[in-house]
């Protein structure tokens, strides 16, 4: 059975191809043979050594993986040899696992997978579950607030579109080419700020007038998070969900103070808080997967590749020229 995996922590180079056994399911569990590996940035972060979640070394990376249960272990009555089913690996006790040929998981841990639903679209899917959290839990806009989506052409930011579109928001999008900014607009955005020739504040008063917007969503952070208080309108929430760009000011309470008339709000959101609250966070997956096979939603991927290229994956990801989901297939 081919898997990818690294032994060292590194740069894309790290990920080796290798064949191990195959594994088969001990009782309680299924075998699922993957149609498609999700590849994102948990999995970046893991190789890398800076993840909270890493398992010990050697580490398979891979959260999202679809496919065909092919084999059930001694007591499993809920899924049955056949059916496709869907695993994210925040529904196991470990993160990882899923740059692999097939993948043995507690029966429950499984998503079922309609007929309909594309298998490389499904790998897409926790970036959505993580949206409708953004939109729903984390934070409650109504519809005909305004906000403000950074790293909107990514995968995170194209599916907080795509939701946040649904429920009746306004979107602006920050992007950082035109052709992202164009990508942007093309997942439902209403307006696009081109980061790299525009002033984001200047735009945001502009289209705004400069009443400010309700919610920010920042996966980026870096020092330029301090900047976000700036933006919102009074009651607005800014909701910081990654630090792509690196840790913000340590200081955020001085920038806050300075909108204090505002009333204005911060919140540093990880889906991690719902480890130990799966009916929401299944919900959340379920509830993602149902529009998914209504076509309510739509995962673009950027490019579909051999597990092999697990590691080019990676340095396409890192380079900063991906729109969406790649996709890994066996």
């Amino acid at each position: 059975m081919k898997i990818v995996r690294f032994h060292e922590f590194g740069g894309p180079e790290v990920l080796t191809v290798e064949d191990t056994p195959e594994i088969q399911p001990e009782p309680g569990e299924v075998r699922v043979r993957a149609e498609a590996i999700g590849v994102g940035m948990p999995d970046i972060l893991m190789r890398r050594g800076n993840y909270a979640w890493i398992p010990p070394l050697p580490v398979i990376p891979g959260n999202e993986l679809a496919g065909v249960v092919d084999a059930v272990g001694d007591g499993v009555d809920e899924v049955n040899v056949g059916e496709r089913v869907y695993v994210n690996s925040r529904e196991l006790p470990e993160r990882g696992g899923g740059y692999s040929e097939a993948m043995v998981v507690p029966a429950g841990a499984v998503f079922a997978m309609p007929e309909n639903v594309d298998a490389t679209q499904a790998v897409a899917l926790g970036n959505y579950q993580l949206a409708w959290l953004l939109l729903n839990y984390a934070s409650t806009p109504r519809a005909g607030d305004r906000i403000l989506v950074h790293a909107a052409a990514g995968g995170v930011g194209g599916a907080l579109t795509q939701v946040a579109k649904s429920m009746g928001l306004t979107v602006f999008g920050i992007a950082g080419s035109g052709a992202k900014a164009n990508y942007v607009t093309e997942q439902g955005a209403d307006a696009v700020i081109d980061r790299t020739t525009e002033d984001i504040g200047t735009k945001v008063t502009e289209l705004t007038d400069g009443e400010g917007v309700d919610f920010i969503y920042d996966s980026v952070a870096g020092p330029g998070l301090s900047n976000d208080f700036d933006m919102l309108a009074p009651m607005g929430m800014v909701v910081m969900f990654g630090y792509l760009g690196g840790d913000p000011d340590a200081d955020l309470f001085t920038h806050m103070r300075a909108n204090f008339g505002d009333s204005i709000a911060f919140r540093l959101f990880s889906i991690h808080v719902l480890d130990n609250k799966p009916a929401i966070r299944r919900g959340a997956m379920k509830s993602a997967m149902a529009a998914l096979a209504a076509g309510e939603i739509s995962p673009h991927i950027h490019a579909t590749m051999p597990l092999d290229d697990a590691a080019e994956a990676h340095r396409l990801i890192e380079d900063g020229s991906v729109t969406g989901k790649i996709v890994l297939t066996p």
